[in-house]
């Protein structure tokens, strides 16, 4: 497991948790029916739009940005102990402007609520045919392209006790927690004034429109894309 993370952990980088950033470094701008991309993108510029909102509200000035001690505390926390100090990561050390900060905490919000949705949505629904993801192998799978008959397949996955468990355990991830709280919604106040209250119900309102319109399109698909409808995104993961 140790040995999986280093090797995750070392393809990270910040352009790969910016969506803009990572569907054009991967290609997959005119990749037709892409519903990740077209969903994802459209999130992004949303949630992009609130950040900007709120943060241009309470910071005035890129001055502003440089001379708050506790957040560049924060970021450099972040650089150190989150993407281990390594600058090949492309992940900021320091904060400049307002257009910097208003990124990188898009970045944060859409990671933890949209992108978390897009992977952890489909598990079951991929994982639960338990070929597609068997959670253990009984046989070290063939070496040598050609010789895996049908019965050294069957005999190298899992038995249906570890089967039934690894199904059990991706349709728990997937189910929506009890205490579920959608994206966008803000059960505690912490802001009192008007211009943030507004930036608030001004987001909440376009992604309610997102929602409809993606089910809109789901009444036309064999296989509707659901995990990224604002309505089964999570403010932030709650597992």
């Amino acid at each position: 497991m140790i040995t999986i993370l280093q090797r995750s952990l070392s393809s990270v980088t910040y352009s790969s948790l910016c969506i803009h950033d990572d569907i054009k470094d991967r290609g997959m701008e005119s990749v037709p029916n892409y519903y990740y991309r077209d969903d994802g993108l459209r999130l992004w510029d949303i949630i992009n739009r609130f950040v900007k909102g709120v943060l241009t509200y309470y910071y005035k000035s890129d001055d502003e940005v440089r001379e708050d001690t506790e957040l560049q505390k924060w970021i450099q926390d972040i650089y150190e102990h989150g993407f281990l100090s390594k600058a090949s990561t492309g992940i900021p050390q320091s904060l400049s402007t307002v257009e910097e900060m208003v990124k990188f905490v898009t970045m944060v919000i859409f990671t933890c609520s949209v992108q978390h949705a897009a992977v952890n949505g489909g598990q079951y629904d991929y994982g639960g045919y338990m070929p597609n993801t068997p959670i253990t192998l009984q046989q070290p799978p063939p070496t040598t392209k050609g010789t895996a008959t049908q019965e050294s397949f069957l005999q190298t996955l899992p038995n249906i006790g570890t089967t039934v468990n690894g199904m059990a355990t991706m349709w728990l991830l997937t189910k929506q927690s009890s205490d579920f709280v959608g994206l966008g919604c803000y059960p505690d106040t912490h802001f009192s004034e008007e211009t943030p209250q507004k930036l608030m119900e001004d987001f909440q309102e376009e992604l309610s429109q997102l929602s409809v319109k993606i089910k809109e399109r789901n009444k036309n698909l064999k296989v509707p894309y659901t995990y990224m409808d604002p309505t089964e995104v999570e403010n932030s993961v709650a597992i």
